[in-house]
């Protein structure tokens, strides 16, 4: 299910033609999809590439948040698209492994429908709980779950949400037993978290960098391999005593198979320059994004590895919902 389509698979078939084959790419609008709400974590991003890439190409950028299923919605939407990747997915991990095996019959194929282009940036979890929590620590944290089975309750944005499968990992790692409650969106949960509802929330910086610097919520660790610049004093989940713990969310761009190489091409340059431009690349870090920009082989590889991981977690934790 993971030999996917990428630029560098496809590239030897074009060869000297790929200069003309791109002269007149991109000839109407590129539609950047984003299969999730309006304001999400992803909409700096989308409009920043946007807008860069017009400055510098003259080329015209739309971005379209189209939420639903999960991202399902967006997703099926870019890879039923003929139009010679005049239209692009700005999906995140679970476009490109998770929803295949939690929501496998509405999920697209990403070796079937996808052509893999870049990962775009990282985006590590964080761990998240209220200042006056007990627990100082993850290791306090491991502790206190063991110690109370059963009495921790763990927010996420939705059942299989980033969120929801960082909660479910450290669960599965360390034999912790936690109540999930899900709901309808990042910032109920976060208030939730606020107001003693539920213990603890693995999530983006960029939803509660601001509750942190105000004092009422605590960071215990990131699950990034390294520390984050606007977390400094923040452990990675490595350094807090887990290294066994590797999973974060990424952010990453692909359109229909059967895109020229020559196109997959302009896109890939053009969007990894976009996301490396200084302004855009300093708002970005500021909330909480780690710029990568990988080549479709490191993208297919990517998916390939957390492919394995999440297949055997959603089996072990019951996690299909359709």
């Amino acid at each position: 299910m993971f030999r996917l389509v990428t630029a560098a698979a496809i590239a030897a078939c074009v060869l000297g033609g790929s200069a003309s084959a791109a002269d007149d790419f991109p000839n109407r609008p590129i539609k950047i999809v984003v299969p999730f709400a309006v304001g999400g974590t992803a909409d700096p991003m989308a409009r920043g590439i946007a807008e860069i890439v017009r400055q510098k190409t003259n080329a015209a950028l739309v971005v379209e948040s189209k939420p639903g299923g999960g991202g399902n919605l967006g997703a099926q939407d870019v890879a039923r698209a003929r139009d010679e990747g005049h239209t692009v997915l700005l999906g995140a991990n679970n476009n490109f492994v998770v929803n295949q095996f939690t929501m496998p019959k509405t999920s697209i194929d990403p070796e079937r429908d996808l052509t893999l282009i870049t990962i775009l940036a990282e985006q590590p979890q964080v761990v998240y709980v209220r200042a006056d929590f007990p627990a100082q620590t993850m290791k306090e944290l491991v502790a206190h779950i063991k110690a109370n089975p059963g009495q921790v309750n763990f927010a996420s944005p939705g059942v299989g949400s980033a969120p929801h499968l960082a909660a479910e990992l450290l669960g599965d790692l360390y034999d912790l037993k936690m109540l999930h409650i899900p709901f309808r969106g990042g910032a109920p949960a976060i208030t939730a978290l606020l107001a003693g509802d539920v213990q603890l929330y693995m999530a983006s910086l960029s939803v509660g960098k601001g509750q942190i610097d105000g004092g009422k919520l605590r960071a215990l660790a990131v699950t990034a391999p390294n520390r984050m610049k606007s977390l400094p004093d923040v452990p990675t989940m490595a350094e807090a005593g887990f290294p066994e713990y590797t999973l974060s969310n990424w952010w990453a761009l692909a359109s229909a198979k059967g895109t020229p190489a020559a196109h997959i091409e302009w896109l890939r340059q053009h969007f990894i320059d976009a996301v490396n431009e200084p302004t855009l690349k300093a708002r970005l870090e500021d909330l909480g994004f780690v710029i990568y920009g990988s080549t479709a082989a490191q993208f297919e590889d990517r998916v390939q590895k957390e492919g394995s991981v999440y297949r055997g977690l959603v089996s072990r934790r019951s996690l299909v919902t359709q």
